[in-house]
């Protein structure tokens, strides 16, 4: 059986992505405890083919020896320390959705990629976390080229819970702090042409403040006006981006990751699923106050590689958390055309190892789960 967070290949060493320009903070590396979404609904199968029923008892030994558990998928295109960690516990249940004819194919891939200030023209940026319009624009046409589509933070959560069906190239672009205008001025023409969406991660705190380029117009009226469109997904940035650290009271962790959700469900009526954790820090009892709190995902600043379905690439820091959902890697844009290039090869390789791999899947699953897999005609039809 899978444990959560069992690291898949510990002498997996391979190639590097690109580092980022700067850490921001650093954040704290004591293990923490938290609690763990159960997996509960059944994917619905289509009417050609009928999924024999997941067995309610454990399956019967097999008279046959015992088959050992199939080789991992593992790639070439992560930098050494970085290693690729699951967090479904029911290895049954994982090959049962990782095979669903009406889920996403295997090898299909997320890259995140986290966005802050972007300037005009080719403007040389003094902050190492801002990009100009013209790399913003090389970003935009790299995703093109590849056929990377936008997914928002509830589907990227349906996908990694229960391998809903998203793009096979999908990208999740998050735009951090509160940034009305870059969304409006450059996300939102985007947006518009391609039918994408863009997360903003916003900071709560000081939203009613008049900052807005219209006379009289507050923070949230500019955020509820550019969210109105449909083309973006507000999800939290903390209270008032506070940076945690071991040392904060409780009482000011919990207003800070609690403090937005009610604000954010009154003005924009649904609750949020994904916490982007400001300035990158994050505590063990910070995560514990947030799987609590309701939140599912987790966005670190920390550049490891795409997400997979069960297949999530972290550093030795963010393992000890145990918690792959709630520390999910970003690529940064400062190397983000170079990032989508290597997801689209990371997916790729996947489905093409899935393929190699059926067999061997098939006959575990058959042998412990008491059940046979939809064949493979069926998956890639």
């Amino acid at each position: 059986m899978f444990l959560r967070s069992k690291i898949l290949h510990p002498y997996l060493r391979l190639i590097v992505l690109p580092l980022v320009l700067v850490s921001l903070v650093a954040c704290s590396a004591n293990p923490g405890q938290s609690t763990q979404s159960q997996l509960t609904s059944t994917p619905f199968m289509p009417a050609t083919y009928t999924v024999p029923a997941q067995p309610t008892e454990p399956p019967v030994a097999s008279s046959s020896p015992n088959l050992p558990f199939p080789d991992q998928f593992e790639s070439d295109l992560l930098r050494p320390n970085i290693e690729p960690v699951t967090y479904i516990d029911d290895t049954c249940r994982y090959l049962y959705l990782r095979w669903n004819p009406q889920g996403s194919l295997p090898g299909t891939v997320v890259a995140p990629v986290m966005f802050h200030s972007i300037l005009e023209g080719d403007a040389t940026p003094s902050d190492a976390s801002a990009i100009n319009f013209v790399e913003f624009e090389a970003i935009i046409r790299q995703a093109e080229k590849l056929g990377f589509e936008t997914i928002t933070g509830e589907e990227l959560l349906a996908f990694l819970q229960e391998n809903a069906k998203i793009p096979e190239r999908s990208m999740i672009l998050i735009l951090d702090d509160r940034r009305p205008g870059t969304a409006e001025d450059y996300f939102l023409p985007v947006n518009e042409e391609h039918g994408w969406t863009t997360t903003l991660a916003w900071i709560i705190g000081d939203t009613d403040q008049r900052d807005g380029r219209l006379a009289g117009e507050s923070l949230w009226g500019w955020i509820e006006r550019i969210n109105d469109t449909g083309y973006f997904d507000v999800q939290s940035h903390g209270l008032n981006h506070i940076y945690l650290n071991e040392d904060m009271p409780e009482a000011t962790v919990r207003e800070e990751i609690e403090g937005s959700i009610p604000l954010l469900k009154q003005h924009f009526g649904n609750t949020p699923v994904a916490y982007i954790w400001p300035g990158g820090n994050y505590t063990a009892f910070g995560i514990q106050v947030a799987r609590e709190a309701g939140f599912e995902l987790g966005f670190t600043i920390h550049s490891r590689g795409p997400l997979q379905f069960n297949w999530i690439p972290q550093g030795e820091g963010e393992r000890g958390y145990d918690d792959p959902l709630m520390l999910l890697p970003r690529f940064w844009d400062t190397a983000a055309v170079l990032n989508l290039e290597q997801t689209a090869e990371i997916g790729d390789a996947a489905q093409a190892f899935a393929r190699d791999n059926y067999s061997a899947e098939a006959a575990w699953y058959r042998q412990n789960c008491g059940g046979k897999l939809p064949p493979l005609e069926v998956i890639f039809k």
